[in-house]
Parts: C-alpha cells; sequence; structure tokens
C-alpha cells in the first residue's frame, strides 16, 4: 500500500476522479448529500495537487547535497504539513529544495526515523548542521528562510 501511496499525483487524482463521481450522482439524483462530498473531494484535490509539482530525487545524493550548502526535505504524499509548505513556497525555493520521498526510497524513513525517534515525521527540513520539521507558521518562516539562503539543486 505504501509503494501505492508514494506516488505524489495518485492521491489528488483519485480525490478528484471520487469529487467527480459524487457530482455525478448528484446530478442523477441521489441526493444533495452528493454536491456536499464532491465539493469537498474537489477541495482537497486542489489542496494536494501542489505536491505534484517537486520531483522526489534518491537519498544517496543527501549527503553530497547538504555537504555542498544544499538543503533536504524529506516528505510524503497524502501529508497536509508538506502540501503547505511546497504550496508556500514559490517556484525557485521549490528548485533549490533537495526533495526526498520517504516513502518512495526505505533508506530515507530510516533516516527520518533517525532524526525523530522511531517516527517518521514530515516535512523535515536538514541541513549540514540542523533538522527540524515544518508544522506551523514559525517553522514554515523558518524553513523559508534556510531554503532561500541554500545552494539550488543541480
Amino acid at each position: 500500500m505504501r509503494q501505492l501511496m508514494s506516488k505524489a499525483w495518485l492521491v489528488p487524482a483519485v480525490m478528484l476522479a471520487l469529487g467527480l463521481l459524487f457530482a455525478y450522482w448528484g446530478l442523477i439524483g441521489r441526493g444533495p448529500l452528493n454536491y456536499v462530498a464532491a465539493a469537498i473531494l474537489l477541495f482537497f484535490a486542489l489542496r494536494f495537487v501542489s505536491t505534484t509539482q517537486v520531483r522526489s530525487l534518491p537519498v544517496s545524493g543527501v549527503d553530497e547535497h547538504l555537504a555542498a550548502g544544499g538543503v533536504v526535505v524529506y516528505w510524503r504524499p497524502g501529508c497536509q504539513y508538506c502540501a503547505r509548505l511546497i504550496r508556500e513556497l514559490g517556484t525557485e525555493e521549490r528548485e533549490r529544495v533537495y526533495w526526498v520521498n520517504i516513502w518512495e526510497d526505505a533508506g530515507a524513513a530510516d533516516r527520518v526515523r533517525h532524526y525523530h525517534d522511531g517516527f517518521e515525521t514530515v516535512p523535515t527540513v536538514v541541513t549540514a548542521d540542523d533538522h527540524f520539521v515544518a508544522k506551523d507558521a514559525e517553522s514554515y518562516d523558518r524553513a523559508k528562510a534556510v531554503i532561500r539562503r541554500a545552494t539550488p539543486v543541480d
């Protein structure tokens, strides 16, 4: 299941498909609650479509990128905090980050568990000197500042 859900496009695609299905059921007279369900699903599909805007890279390049002054963000599809961080970053800022999907790479998940005492807490922002979880407005601002100073991914 984890391998299937590791695809960033899957979550918004499934929500979009289900939202359209509920909208169709509403149109053919199956009740007004179908419109509510459709609206909710379509809203979340739009919220998670931002996760398709990052290209996940292998964990094998993390150490080299950190040594060059870069920033690594460990993330996973379907994570609302990851989607928010991706949305808040501009295109240029997103391209500066070395994105690693912990559901695509078991080594990445191991590293995140090492940082957080066995928990796969994401988005984990890592620099050569520090790591932290972006989970609130203050930590998102901190992440953006760290990313702006970082060396871009080649």
